[in-house]
């Protein structure tokens, strides 16, 4: 019952307005590099003479280029993504004007004499990742009529040819130009089919993977659903068991057999048990904690003393000291009092359990630049290398604390490690097996805009 990480269903989809919007975000900032660069080629290979540019020309088609993604841009920010067919529309038209403009910019740096008309297989990629099945095809088609459409008219001219300095004649051959618009089609053609049934094969594994999730989601759901179910009904007859032994012991604890009271006393400790693991279930069931109670100012040095007097006669019993270590002044940070109490009740309580007999168990309350730490140490048994990992999944136990003693739940740990995500802040741990262990816990100044917006570490 970790936090929730589904995909929104808009999000989920790999061809939605909302996605389609963050992928064309990424072409207009490719579109200002293209500007860069034509406006980079004309004035540094025309200033040396390496290929003679018509510099106003290619500047116009820079500066056209440029308009057109400003505008795109503003467009972007100002109306948000709504409709699929709308932003599929724009895309195309976009796509369209920029491959108009690329052939325009052929045309005036050599036409088919230009080693880089194969540029024209970057916008069949890119329509791959920004489209899929036939509109991808579609845009090929428009790159292969304009760039043959372009020679075409050069050949038979009716175009303007702007010849390069020091190619061979042989590029004005029938022969030469139809070999070059040969290859030119296989390439895109073939770009076209490659990347459409790449972008097919990792569509259909995102699907899947989101179908997976779903299920999971689905499943972790209807588990917490079944302990909440579990936790209310089991409530009632334990507490109704607890209550006709304590009445037995109370009334008849004399006249017992010892024999009878061992028994008594062993089901008593059974039901303890029984009741802590209701009450573990219901904290680690109970989601929204920010929901359910409003961030407040807490001032932790205060909550971290109120804990430790309440966990001082658990620790007593085995001579064990509890100690607090703050600063000076008040170290306050905005979020849930409740939550946080729980989280310190939870670690203090671990500690001493699973603490040597008579060691320290220390609370460490400190301020930092944007929020507050806080620690408990302990000095117990600790936790081997290899189980760390596996410490803040629900009902884990370690090998050495089911040796320590058969009570526990294995949902202290995994409760502090949602409590922390839900507040916003980070759990980590570092531990010596027989040496002991220490969990760190960071709370932001305030709790994240939305439920659940921390991490662990």
């Amino acid at each position: 019952m970790r936090p929730d990480l589904t995909l929104t269903p808009e999000a989920s989809l790999f061809v939605s307005a909302t996605s389609l919007r963050r992928r064309l975000d990424w072409l207009n900032r490719l579109r200002w590099g293209v500007v860069v660069v034509l406006i980079a080629a004309v004035t540094v290979l025309g200033a040396a003479t390496i290929i003679p540019l018509p510099v106003r020309p290619m500047l116009t088609a820079a500066g056209v280029l440029a308009l057109m993604n400003l505008g795109y841009v503003v467009r972007n920010r100002l109306l948000p993504a709504r409709s699929i067919r709308t932003e599929i529309r724009i895309v195309k038209l976009e796509m369209a004007c920029d491959l108009i403009l690329l052939t325009v910019v052929l045309n005036l740096t050599g036409g088919v004499e230009n080693p880089f008309l194969y540029v024209y297989v970057l916008h069949v990629v890119i329509a791959a990742l920004l489209f899929k099945g036939r509109e991808i095809f579609s845009i090929a088609w428009l790159a292969i009529g304009l760039f043959t459409a372009e020679v075409v008219g050069e050949y038979l001219g009716w175009l303007p040819h702007n010849h390069l300095l020091g190619v061979s004649t042989m590029t004005h051959e029938l022969s030469y130009i139809l070999a070059t618009l040969g290859s030119f089609w296989f390439v895109l053609l073939s770009g076209a089919f490659v990347s459409a049934s790449i972008m097919r094969h990792n569509r259909a594994i995102k699907d899947e993977l989101v179908a997976r999730q779903g299920e999971l989601v689905a499943a972790d759901r209807a588990m917490i659903d079944f302990f909440r179910f579990v936790t209310h009904e089991i409530k009632s007859p334990v507490n109704t068991a607890r209550s006709a032994i304590e009445a037995v012991m109370d009334l008849h604890a004399d006249n017992l057999d010892p024999g009878a009271r061992d028994l008594l006393d062993r089901a008593q400790r059974r039901l303890d048990q029984t009741t802590e693991i209701v009450k573990d279930l219901a904290d680690l069931t109970r989601t929204g904690v920010l929901r359910h109670e409003p961030a407040v100012p807490v001032e932790l040095t205060a909550l971290a003393a109120r804990v430790l007097d309440e966990q001082r006669e658990l620790a007593t019993a085995t001579g064990q000291r509890l100690e607090l270590r703050a600063p000076a002044g008040d170290v306050i940070v905005t979020t849930s009092g409740p939550a946080v109490a729980k989280i310190l009740g939870n670690l203090v309580n671990n500690a001493i359990r699973y603490n040597r007999e008579g060691g320290p168990v220390i609370v460490t309350v400190a301020p930092r630049e944007a929020g507050a730490r806080l620690e408990v140490t302990d000095e117990g048994i600790g936790i081997a290398p290899d189980e760390q990992s596996r410490v803040f999944d629900e009902f884990y136990r370690t090998a050495a604390a089911q040796r320590r003693s058969s009570l526990g739940t294995g949902l202290g740990l995994p409760i502090v490690h949602r409590l922390a995500h839900e507040l916003g802040g980070t759990v980590s741990l570092a531990s010596v097996p027989d040496q002991g262990t220490t969990v760190t816990v960071d709370l932001p100044d305030e709790p994240p805009a939305g439920p659940g917006g921390g991490g662990a570490a």
